[in-house]
């Protein structure tokens, strides 16, 4: 990070201080609609809020007809990264707003689910972290409220999604019996839209800077479950497209192998102390 700390001091300029939230959207290739279209959800909301852009395509996206007061653009001409990026965005924001919203450029927001995330924060002062109920397009569940994974439970997903154990290990993994209607706390959250406590993302720091892509999420909720809760929120609703997962590739592949790999040799393989402990303590809580 510090070899961006200059454009994150630079950016921090033309964030207004003392606002409710700093939105920051990574951007690799988007289309311009697309980048518009998640621009205007956020100006929906009622609470404060600045946006950030972090453009990682080379050579960046024309974004001159988007640059506006409430929207500040970074280009960093190198693929950073999805974590990487939001850290310019997270340390850029740094004493100018109380949360910090972490969001996919795939998400369609209804109604006003930052104000509304925002409110549930207020009210929840023991959160470091929450999420909302994400749906697909068709309006079927995500199921993003999940424990933290063993290697089990990757090669289940990956490889022997057919069989019995698997379907096992992946129903308890994700809580398929459960019906998403009540807040509760998860040690992962998903990162296509996290609304993070400023203050304990100063107490804790940002995204582990070793995943390029896929488990900086994982490594994040997990960090911040540490010293305070991280809940799920049923009252607002996001729709998320998925496209990543609608498109796999042999880059993308390799990338989540290599951050699962990474994950794991920085809290555990089969020997993880808490892994057993705080998911334990986050399936009591349905009893």
């Amino acid at each position: 990070m510090s070899k961006f700390h200059h454009i994150a001091t630079q950016a921090s300029q033309s964030i207004p201080e003392d606002i409710d939230v700093c939105v920051s959207f990574v951007l690799f290739g988007n289309s311009r609609d697309e980048i518009r279209r998640s621009i205007a959800q956020v100006r929906k909301s009622a609470v404060s809020f600045h946006i950030v852009l972090i453009d990682n395509s080379s050579p960046p996206i024309e974004l001159a007809d988007i640059e506006a007061d409430d929207v500040t653009i970074i280009a960093t001409n190198i693929n950073l990264g999805y974590g990487r990026g939001h850290n310019i965005a997270l340390s850029a924001s740094k004493g100018r707003c109380r949360y910090n919203l972490i969001m996919n450029t795939d998400l369609e927001v209804k109604d006003d689910a930052i104000g509304g995330m925002v409110a549930f924060m207020d009210k929840h002062l023991d959160a470091g972290l929450a999420m909302p109920k994400v749906i697909y397009p068709d309006g079927s569940l995500q199921r993003l409220c999940r424990l933290l994974p063993d290697p089990a439970n990757i090669v289940a997903r990956r490889f022997l999604s057919g069989t019995t154990w698997a379907k096992s290990k992946n129903d308890r993994y994700e809580f398929s019996g459960w019906n998403y209607d009540s807040v509760a706390e998860f040690p992962f959250l998903s990162g296509c839209f996290m609304m993070c406590r400023r203050s304990v993302l100063d107490q804790i720091g940002y995204f582990d800077e070793r995943y390029f892509l896929y488990a900086e999420d994982l490594d994040l909720s997990r960090r911040i479950h540490a010293v305070s809760k991280t809940l799920f929120n049923p009252s607002e609703v996001v729709i998320h497209e998925y496209r990543s997962q609608s498109t796999p590739s042999f880059a993308r592949i390799r990338y989540a192998c290599v951050s699962l790999v990474r994950y794991f040799s920085k809290w555990g393989w089969i020997v993880d102390q808490d892994r057993n402990r705080i998911n334990q303590e986050t399936v009591d809580q349905f009893r």
